[in-house]
């Protein structure tokens, strides 16, 4: 009895590590995740979206509870195939936040929305128009509405990074003759 009473608090002291640590990792794991598929040597940079980062926190709360039901529930099958359960569900989260991308590149801009497969990618010569949403700082950030010959449309908001691929953007659009609207 004493060795079933430690295995189930094994499993236990297993969450609450993996739900304190998921927090610190969910902050650079998207990131790490998009550069180490999608980096090419000519990429300025790869973005991910916000909602990622949402996608990301379902999957650890999907692996915490692997072993918190281990811990919760009664050692028979039925928590074993539960845990296996929500590790597989936790798994699937993962793949699926990890097709979500944007990159700038000095040939192309490539992206993946969040839920599809199917990836676009456009030389700077596809683009038909791009148009620049200036809103004030302290209401938000400003856009970047990209519209491409075949009717698609990709939104890049300007925060921090953006800001500072600016005269990359500028520069590479007016190579193309594309005026910013």
């Amino acid at each position: 009895m004493f060795k079933d009473y430690e295995t189930k608090h094994i499993f236990m002291a297993i969450a609450i590590c993996i739900a304190v640590i998921s927090p610190v990792i969910i902050l650079v794991l998207p990131t790490f995740v998009a550069n180490t598929l999608y980096h090419t040597p000519d990429n300025w940079y790869i973005f991910v979206a916000g909602k990622t980062y949402g996608v990301y926190s379902i999957g650890f709360l999907f692996l915490t509870l692997s072993p918190l039901a281990l811990f919760l529930l009664a050692e028979r099958k039925f928590p074993v195939l539960v845990s296996i359960a929500f590790l597989l569900l936790s798994g699937l989260t993962f793949y699926v936040a990890s097709l979500n991308y944007t990159s700038l590149s000095t040939d192309s801009i490539s992206y993946r929305e969040m839920f599809t497969t199917e990836k676009h990618t456009y030389s700077w010569n596809e683009i038909d128009r791009v148009i620049f949403n200036r809103v004030h700082s302290d209401e938000g950030f400003s856009e970047y509405e990209f519209h491409f010959n075949d009717g698609n449309e990709l939104i890049l908001v300007e925060n921090g990074i953006v800001s500072r691929l600016r005269n990359s953007i500028v520069n590479r659009l007016n190579a193309e003759d594309i005026t910013i609207e």
